[in-house]
């Protein structure tokens, strides 16, 4: 049964993202709801006292169970990773998007808060970016008012990009490199982003406006990728091929990291323009912090070692579990 205490829905509350917002607020004291499709694992994940609804975010009646009393609606969705044969992360994401509109029209609900990506507006846009801009025209059809966020590389443990590049840097002294390395990008540290939400969740003078957010540092992602080796102690040496496909990049990814290439590909594509901020009017508005590239991964690092495990991503090449049982093969065949 559904309360009508929760004064905040959060859509993909057990993302990356939506898991620091659901903490934060709940840190605050402000009662928030998840819609969930597992919620045994949602309330495993999120702090004690968080309501959670089970079901889809594409289903109607879920969707209605879940905005019961809800004035404000935080959207993280994002539909990447694996999906049945012969459907398009863009086509799940705009299905998704188009119920959620329907269903806060019915609840009456008054604002929704967004988060889409730096670089959705550009001209050879990846199809994961003009997947967020279109969910974001679809959001703004409806009757609630929108506050969109643009982000770029959010620096926290569990991010994919985030981790992505951590991986590669621990894993390999040697970078054979695709030419989106000489991309420039504006990343966040995730604590400032949450900060932000919860503010734009509070002040008016955001309601229906578009905001770019990002750091203080504009930075070249092989100058990220050499700062976390620094970081690190262990800089890596980078080789660019300038014909490394994204396909190819994706595929590479996934076997050197545990980020799965179906989550690599949209991610890298997307690495393909530069994602920095046009404007950065939020900040006359909001007091947050901006904490700096070098600060923010030095933090993120030392959360990632305290997390025994490593905060866990669905990841991997699907051929990685394979590659053990050929090198056993190999090892008991020289053994005879």
């Amino acid at each position: 049964m559904v309360s009508r205490s929760a004064e905040v829905l959060v859509l993909g509350g057990t993302g990356f993202v939506g898991r620091a917002l659901v903490a934060g607020y709940a840190r605050e004291g402000v009662r928030i709801r998840v819609l969930a499709r597992r919620p045994e694992v949602a309330r495993a994940l999120l702090p004690p006292g968080v309501e959670v609804v089970e079901g889809e975010a594409s289903d109607g009646a879920a969707l209605d169970r879940a905005l019961a009393g809800i004035s404000l609606v935080y959207y993280l969705i994002h539909s990447m990773g694996p999906r049945p044969a012969g459907v398009g992360f863009r086509e799940v994401d705009a299905r998704i998007a188009r119920s959620v509109v329907a269903a806060t029209r019915r609840a009456n609900v008054d604002r929704t808060i967004y988060l889409g990506g730096l670089g959705d507006d550009a001209p050879s846009a990846s199809i994961h970016l003009a997947s967020r801009r279109e969910v974001g025209r679809i959001l703004r059809s409806g009757p609630s008012a929108v506050t969109q966020l643009h982000a770029g590389i959010v620096i926290g443990p569990g991010g994919s990009s985030f981790e992505m590049m951590v991986q590669l840097v621990e894993r390999l002294p040697v970078m054979i490199c695709p030419r989106w390395v000489d991309r420039r990008c504006q990343p966040i540290a995730l604590a400032d982003l949450v900060d932000l939400l919860i503010g734009c969740g509070r002040d008016d003078r955001t309601r229906g406006s578009s905001f770019d957010v990002g750091g203080p540092d504009v930075l070249r992602y092989s100058e990220m990728l050499l700062r976390i080796g620094e970081e690190l102690r262990r800089p890596p040496c980078l080789v660019i091929l300038p014909r490394f496909t994204p396909a190819l990049s994706a595929h590479w990814v996934g076997y050197i990291t545990e980020v799965s290439p179906d989550v690599a590909r949209p991610v890298i594509e997307g690495m393909y323009v530069d994602a920095v901020c046009r404007d950065e009017r939020i900040h006359d508005l909001l007091p947050a912090a901006r904490t700096g590239f070098d600060r923010a991964i030095a933090d993120a690092l030392a959360e990632r070692a305290r997390c025994s495990p490593a905060p866990a991503l669905r990841g991997g090449h699907p051929v990685r579990p394979l590659e053990g049982r050929v090198f056993r093969l190999l090892r008991s065949g020289s053994g005879k």
